[in-house]
């Protein structure tokens, strides 16, 4: 069995919710699903995991796709249907010397290749994507990469199926400090994805998705504990509500009840912190050094633990920063508040979406072996397999019922409620 420290951990959606239309055999309409893949680097080895095991069960039930950064890539490689192709590409690639060396980036200001890297995906490559067979894929779908316009700090998703998808590849991973310039797409100049979505579960919804399944590579936030006391009373009236009116979906509100507190207190955090560097950016040019120290005294280790979010956390951007002998400009310091700012609000999203959106996250409960670059073979090898044992173990969850309420076909999924039974 799947200890519980390595479970799949369902937000809002429950089994009963996924299940109940086909348990009755009626429903009101299909639902819309979408795929989110979060970004995260090396960590994006994970994400990596879950999807070859939907590959090996033909598992794609999803109409709309979005990927961030190493998600997006990751997100390219599923609807092309190349299994194990962001394994390869994680560990035979961005583990060599050539794609990143934080020495030689110190001494030599080399940065990150990246376009030697993404060069082998291209067409007529041995390794390119099969972007003809993603195309064929996504006739009656849509895939969406996200990157970051660098001069309006929103986020732009592009197709992967216009031409313009290898640009936006490398735009959504391209990393400020780490890649040199932005990638200019059109008229625009664009950076990492990650700045303002790392997590585009809210773009998800906008266009449409009734059912979202997220693929995290960092521990999903967990609710305070509360007091035996209260959560008796939840329980107690959970049971005694649904077993009246089954049909109603009590666990969405009592998520929302729940996480209200925490949630106060992100956007009690979010506005003094936006304040606070408002106040310090005024002052940046006449003060700078003054101005470094107070964001880095404001921004407590807690808010800044990115985990991958933005490939690195913040106190890693200052030490880059310092390392590449580049001085902390404004451009840099709204950078780092929209992506502080855009991730809380992704979270609250997750934590207490609108009564429509059923969220249902598949993420380790504990911190990745790996990280955003310099990953060990082992570390990496962990968290493959550990994506996809989760990622088994979410088909054998809810597999067959979201095949069954999607509006899109999906006739050769294999169902795994039988024959992979958990592990003993």
């Amino acid at each position: 069995m799947v200890e519980t420290n390595q479970a799949v951990q369902p937000t809002v959606l429950t089994d009963n919710a996924l299940t109940a239309s086909a348990q009755s055999g009626t429903r009101a309409r299909p639902q819309r699903i979408a795929l989110v893949l979060q970004g995260g680097g090396q960590r994006g080895i994970f994400t990596a995991g879950v999807l070859d095991a939907f590959l090996t069960h033909r598992f794609d039930p999803f109409e709309l796709y979005f990927g961030t950064s190493a998600g997006a890539l990751n997100m390219s490689a599923y609807v092309c249907q190349q299994y194990q192709y962001g394994y390869r590409f994680i560990t035979q690639l961005t583990t060599q010397e050539r794609f990143f060396h934080l020495m030689k980036y110190v001494r030599r200001q080399h940065y990150m290749d990246l376009d030697w890297a993404l060069d082998t995906a291209l067409p007529g490559k041995e390794t390119a994507l099969d972007m003809e067979a993603a195309r064929r894929h996504l006739q009656s779908r849509y895939a969406y990469a996200c990157a970051t316009d660098v001069d309006t700090l929103q986020p732009a998703f592009f197709s992967l199926t216009e031409d313009s998808w290898p640009d936006a590849l490398k735009a959504t991973c391209a990393i400020p400090l780490l890649y040199p310039h932005p990638v200019t797409i059109g008229t625009h100049r664009y950076v990492d994805g990650g700045v303002t979505a790392a997590i585009p579960v809210k773009e998800a919804f906008a266009r449409g998705a009734d059912i979202i399944v997220v693929v995290r590579t960092e521990p999903v936030i967990e609710q305070e504990k509360r007091d035996d006391e209260n959560r008796r009373f939840l329980e107690t009236l959970r049971e005694r509500f649904e077993a009246k009116r089954p049909q109603f979906k009590l666990s969405d509100y009592l998520s929302n009840f729940e996480s209200k507190y925490r949630l106060a207190r992100f956007e009690t955090f979010q506005k003094e912190l936006s304040k606070q560097l408002g106040e310090l950016s005024e002052r940046y040019k006449s003060s700078r050094e003054q101005l470094v120290n107070r964001v880095r005294d404001s921004m407590k280790e807690k808010a800044m633990q990115n985990g991958g979010r933005w490939l690195f956390g913040g106190d890693t951007i200052y030490r880059l920063q310092s390392l590449s002998g580049k001085p902390l400009n404004t451009e840099m310091l709204k950078m780092l508040t929209t992506h502080y700012q855009s991730y809380q609000s992704e979270l609250q999203f997750l934590a207490s979406p609108p009564a429509r959106a059923q969220i249902v996250q598949i993420a380790p409960s504990a911190p990745l072996q790996s990280s955003a670059l310099l990953s060990k073979p082992a570390a990496l090898e962990a968290d493959y397999q550990l994506g996809a044992s989760l990622g088994n173990q979410f088909l054998r969850e809810y597999g067959d019922s979201l095949v069954s309420l999607s509006t899109v076909d999906n006739p050769g999924f294999e169902s795994t409620s039988l024959q992979m039974p958990h592990q003993g």
